[in-house]
């Protein structure tokens, strides 16, 4: 497993992650965004809690 943090303000995560960052951006999501396999989950705050549960529920799918 791998988890980074990326830098939306920051021009070469803008251009690799425009798709992305453009449906956050249309939705209306607030910074900071946590986005787990492609599809942001959380906004406006980090739970890391919230996090842990929605690895180890992605972890759990992958392993059924």
């Amino acid at each position: 497993m791998q988890i980074d943090y990326l830098d939306a303000a920051q021009d070469d995560v803008r251009a690799a992650h425009a798709p992305l960052l453009d449906d956050i951006e249309k939705r209306g999501l607030l910074y900071p965004v946590t986005v787990v396999d492609g599809v942001p989950l959380y906004d406006g705050a980090v739970s890391y809690p919230a996090i842990m549960r929605a690895v180890q529920n992605k972890l759990d799918a992958v392993q059924a």
